[in-house]
């Protein structure tokens, strides 16, 4: 399917140039990424139905350009214009995924989009994913039973909610990754195990499709969640 004609009322909804897609490109990949408002931030619909009280306080919503009021403002923008127009949304948001495309093949780049940045909406994944076959997409979940949801060209990493234990480590023998968010400060090294499974550095690069089989993701403690004691950030010793 080809995109020749910008939708009228078009709204940029993927994000290309931050600090997660710069690392990306040094690995040979440029990534779109879609920021909405995280579960009932918008007011209006909640985007991530397994958030918990504890990974909404340290969501990475207030991560990076998240900390910016105009920033978070856009993202519920986003979110709202998905409640009120989906079909306005949905046309916004392919535009976007086939002018990625044709960019990264200017650039002699592959490229990969994650959905869910910020929101965990399978259907909306899967959509794209189904839509756009050779395209890359990953994603950050916290629905039960990932591996169902996982196509050849959609990969998904389990997160951690503090509240979970069980349903991640059935993931990961299920071969899904799965994503903890440890206390470590920036430039200390991770925890070599959690669980038994070995941790790999999940802050290096964005591109998790890219992870081997059977590890845990670690993640450093960002935006408001460094500052919070909660089940969802792991201690690392």
């Amino acid at each position: 399917m080809t995109y020749t004609r910008r939708p009228n009322g078009y709204r940029r909804i993927l994000a290309v140039e931050n600090a997660k897609t710069t690392k990306g490109e040094k690995l040979g990949y440029l990534t779109g990424i879609f920021y909405g408002a995280p579960a009932d931030e918008s007011g209006v619909m909640n985007t991530c139905p397994k958030a918990t009280a504890a990974c909404k306080a340290a969501c990475l919503f207030t991560a990076g350009r998240g900390k910016m009021r105009n920033v978070r403002a856009g993202r519920i923008a986003k979110t709202l214009l998905l409640h009120s127009d989906r079909a306005l949304f949905l046309a916004c948001l392919r535009w976007d995924i086939a002018t990625l495309v044709r960019r990264a093949a200017k650039l002699n780049l592959t490229p990969c989009v994650r959905i869910n940045g910020t929101t965990d909406l399978a259907w909306l994944a899967a959509m794209m994913a189904d839509e756009f076959p050779t395209v890359q997409f990953y994603d950050y979940t916290k629905l039960s039973k990932p591996e169902l949801r996982i196509k050849s060209n959609y990969a998904l990493t389990f997160s951690y909610s503090g509240e979970n234990l069980a349903e991640c480590l059935s993931a990961l023998l299920h071969g899904v990754n799965v994503s903890v968010v440890f206390n470590t400060r920036k430039g200390d090294a991770l925890p070599e195990y959690w669980h038994g499974f070995p941790v790999v550095d999940g802050d290096t690069h964005d591109l998790r499709f890219l992870d081997p089989k059977f590890v845990v993701v670690g993640l450093r403690a960002k935006g408001d969640a460094k500052q919070q004691a909660s089940p969802f950030i792991v201690l690392a010793a």
